[in-house]
């Protein structure tokens, strides 16, 4: 280079450091493979600051202290080690790419109709701690972009203008018809359209609402409910989430089994082989609260371990009045309730009149591609099902097992002062640090926490089980008796890592079911309720296995007792036998040094388990 021009260069830079460097005093210069970066450097009298994580070529150079001039781009990248030179300068063109919806029904508005509360469930800034915090999501990014999401249920209109742009219809099939057309055939075939808009309608259209994951796709995967099989709903799970094609992520099923204790188990078994295969299934935990089935735990599909099993939470922030219960309850979600003036769920309906929404009904919503009269658990699943197709964006490796752990971590207290008799106790801290209650899982849950805290683990550790075999009992259950009978056994383990779910397996001869109740004490000394007792029930005998999540992150190690109590006079049963399944596995965090700015740290992370937010 010309001394002069190389002397006009420093003046430059000296005077106007910014030109030079971007105004971060920095550059970011590629070296050929195999230099020396620190001895390149040296020669040029700059300061190695950092190499590139992706590659080993790339640093980021700074003028040493003491040197008098600035060093041109044009003088490195006349070096022949130099790859390319550039300022490392700010971005200030870059933005983040968050969803802002433009869809008129997701706000509250008088215009719609007098009182019209938007898609409060998602986001509610008038009465905050009564939705999912989605806002917060889509903020950083997360819409459920190349998610594609399968929907278990009637039928789904992929013709609806807010479906449409979503529709998936090479992911979709009618397991009633044996076609690849999910739209309704039967007039009753209504459910699953306002099941999917919840999930993904689309959102940023300008017309009607959002789903949670308004850009996550949707796979109609119809079942014929008046004319339903077995090999239907086995078929429904396993589609396109096992074997060689697992392209759809995640799965919602809002229905099941009225009944207490009625086996699916070829259905539980199909969700065992798609769960394994990564899909992430959520369950509408039912809508039997003061009937016979009121306890999700008695339940086969909503009490699996690969299931997240979704209760819900009435407006008022209050559980709602159906909403199911028991130790297998997961999370919670936002639906309607029949509390004076509790809302209900705006959403998609089927085009025209052949919905819940009909011309001369209740429903206020003047379009009749839409409802204002959603809800139930079916409501509150898909809510859960939106947020899941999120974390699968925010970390693409996200299995059932893994969303779970993240959702015990972060999902939100509500009703905290909740002392009803189906909560367990209300909301009680198990031996691990979480805050358990029976009402409401682990808690209402984050979408904002959830696709923060994702990506800072890779995965969830190998499963582990341990089992302690058939424990045979042989013994009368005192009648009318609190105390009732109880069994110990004691688990001696090397390393098995923290609790996820404890199955508990129990074979009782009784007249009457109804009478019965039975809880866990683990090692901490945490007592867990395994099911309820309800004089709704007048079935005979239990041979079931429930599932527990509230001992979650607790030690195998040391002494379980079972307390089976009767609490009715006049008759007297047997406990047979019991057998308790240890399942176990931590997350596993990312091996390398967290980079600086992030919006929650890892410590942080890990810490809410101990400080979530509580909401009255």
């Amino acid at each position: 280079m010309d001394p002069m021009n190389r002397g006009m260069i420093g003046l430059i830079a000296l005077v106007y450091p910014s030109l030079a460097w971007g105004g971060t005093g920095e550059m970011l210069v590629f070296l050929a493979p195999g230099t020396d970066a620190a001895a390149f450097a040296a020669g040029h009298g700059l300061e190695l600051k950092s190499t590139l994580r992706s590659t080993s070529d790339g640093h980021v150079f700074a003028l040493a202290l003491g040197r008098r001039a600035a060093v041109s781009l044009v003088e490195l990248r006349g070096d022949p080690a130099v790859r390319s030179a550039v300022s490392n300068e700010r971005t200030n063109p870059m933005v983040r790419q968050s969803f802002t919806p433009n869809d008129p029904l997701f706000f509250a508005s008088d215009s719609v109709f007098s009182g019209y509360p938007g898609q409060w469930y998602l986001s509610n800034p008038a009465v905050p701690g009564r939705d999912v915090r989605i806002s917060g999501a889509w903020n950083r990014g997360f819409t459920g972009q190349g998610v594609v999401v399968g929907v278990v249920d009637d039928s789904i209109d992929l013709d609806h203008p807010d479906l449409a742009g979503n529709a998936s219809p090479e992911n979709s099939f009618d397991f009633g018809q044996n076609d690849f057309g999910p739209n309704a055939v039967n007039s009753s075939d209504r459910h699953g359209t306002s099941v999917a808009g919840i999930i993904a309608a689309r959102g940023g259209n300008g017309i009607g609402m959002t789903g949670a994951a308004p850009f996550s796709s949707l796979a109609g995967l119809r079942v014929d409910f008046p004319a339903q099989t077995v090999a239907m709903f086995v078929d429904a799970t396993l589609y396109r989430s096992s074997g060689a094609n697992t392209t759809i992520k995640v799965k919602n099923h809002s229905y099941g089994v009225n009944a207490p204790f009625n086996p699916t188990s070829e259905d539980v078994a199909a969700l065992a082989i798609s769960a394994a295969a990564g899909t992430i299934h959520t369950f509408s935990a039912g809508n039997n609260r003061g009937a016979a089935g009121q306890d999700a735990n008695k339940k086969d599909l909503q009490k699996s371990p690969d299931s997240i099993t979704v209760a819900a939470l009435g407006s008022s922030g209050v559980f709602a009045t159906y909403s199911n219960f028991g130790a297998c309850v997961f999370v919670t979600a936002p639906s309607s309730s029949s509390r004076t003036g509790e809302l209900r769920v705006p959403t998609t309906d089927r085009v025209g009149e052949l919905g819940y929404n009909i011309t001369g009904d209740s429903d206020l919503l003047p379009d009749l591609d839409y409802t204002s009269s959603f809800g139930g658990t079916s409501a509150s699943a898909p809510v859960v099902a939106g947020v899941m197709a999120l974390l699968k964006e925010a970390n693409p490796g996200a299995n059932a097992r893994f969303a779970k752990h993240i959702l015990a971590r972060t999902s939100d207290v509500v009703d905290a002062a909740d002392a009803s008799s189906t909560s367990d106790g209300g909301w009680r801290t198990n031996g691990a640090g979480f805050l358990f209650n029976q009402n409401y899982g682990f808690g209402l849950v984050d979408a904002d926490e959830v696709v923060q805290i994702a990506p800072r683990f890779t995965g969830v550790t190998a499963l582990v089980t341990l089992d302690t075999g058939a424990q045979s009992v042989g013994a009368a259950i005192p009648d009318n008796s609190t105390a009732g009978i109880t069994r110990s056994v004691s688990m001696v383990t090397a390393d098995a890592g923290p609790l996820e779910e404890v199955l508990v397996e129990v074979s009782i001869s009784h007249v009457n079911r109804g009478d019965l109740e039975a809880f866990l004490t683990s090692p901490s000394g945490y007592t867990s309720r395994v099911f309820s007792r309800t004089t709704l029930d007048s079935g005979d005998d239990i041979n079931w296995q429930f599932t527990m999540n509230s001992f979650w992150g607790e030690s195998v190690t040391g002494t379980w007792s079972l307390r089976v109590a009767d609490r009715a006079a006049n008759v007297v049963g047997t406990l047979d036998s019991f057998s308790l399944q240890f399942r176990t596995g931590s997350l596993v965090t990312i091996a390398v040094p967290e980079p600086a700015g992030l919006a929650l740290p890892l410590a942080a992370a890990m810490a809410l388990v101990r400080r979530r937010r509580v909401h009255a």
